[in-house]
């Protein structure tokens, strides 16, 4: 097992709702695509933002665009959303997300990358800036996915939870609790040796430091990335729940504040 310091970790948090996907996008639709809301499939909330892509789509296409209205983004730093195709996407920046200041992102101030998606799979995403800058997302009021390149053909895409966060400033330590839980199963043929399975996966944790900023607030759903290095292979990655926060201080000492949460849906972990 590698051994790694822990001092290298940061904490990131979704702060902005880029977008919900709670409706149908339909600022602009490509005519190879049929944009709708999808409310059986989906990860929070009640629907997911579903493309329907016909093969007539072609690379550098915007499928759709979403009219949104944000503040500033400039002291953001990585976006994240769940995602989901009905095929295999091989290669990470096949699809991209576009953020721009002017309406049917005309011309995209910010475009992140969608990494590699197994089919049917959703996947909480980690979509790093490929192009542009978050400092120049002044009063976003369009957001647009994108095929990059490698056409998938005839495909569905979903997306759904578009959020952008930073690095919480001033967390000194965090911990995971990645559990599974398990049933007792033994039947008479067993004889006296009990058999247990496997019932469901749960995960939540903890994260607290110095103050440096407002609070984050509670029972809001979040999108998480807790690094154990620099490295991008190194991350636990996931949404996840504030279920508690404890802010503390004294006479002889800094201002504190600790933080519990509950993981919805799949960790991803780390792969090295």
């Amino acid at each position: 097992m590698a051994r790694i310091a822990g001092y290298g970790g940061n904490v990131f948090v979704s702060t902005m709702v880029v977008e919900d996907c709670e409706d149908a996008w339909n600022e602009s639709v490509d005519p190879d695509v049929t944009a709708t809301l999808d409310n059986t499939d989906y990860r929070v909330g009640s629907g997911s933002a579903k493309f329907v892509q016909a093969a007539g789509l072609a690379v550098g296409d915007i499928l759709a665009t979403e009219v949104i209205s944000l503040a500033t983004m400039a002291n953001l730093a990585v976006l994240y959303c769940w995602a989901k195709s009905s095929v295999n996407i091989n290669t990470a920046d096949d699809y991209r997300i576009l953020i721009d200041n002017h309406a049917n992102c005309a011309s995209p101030e910010v475009q992140c990358s969608l990494p590699v998606l197994v089919a049917d799979t959703w996947k909480f995403c980690r979509c790093p800036v490929v192009d542009g800058a978050f400092s120049a997302a002044t009063a976003p009021i369009s957001v647009g996915l994108k095929l990059q390149a490698n056409d998938p053909g005839a495909a569905t895409m979903w997306l759904d939870a578009i959020v952008a966060a930073n690095e919480i400033v001033g967390v000194r330590e965090w911990a995971i609790d990645d559990v599974v839980s398990v049933q007792d199963t033994t039947s008479f043929s067993d004889g006296q040796n009990k058999v247990f399975s496997v019932t469901q996966y749960q995960w939540g944790g903890s994260f607290s430091g110095f103050k440096d900023g407002p609070p984050l607030g509670k029972g809001t759903v979040i999108g998480l990335e807790l690094q154990e290095s620099s490295t991008s292979t190194q991350m636990w990655r996931g949404s996840a729940i504030i279920t508690n926060r404890a802010p503390a201080s004294s006479i002889d000492g800094m201002v504190m504040y600790s933080y519990t949460f509950q993981g919805i849906h799949g960790l991803e972990e780390p792969t090295t």
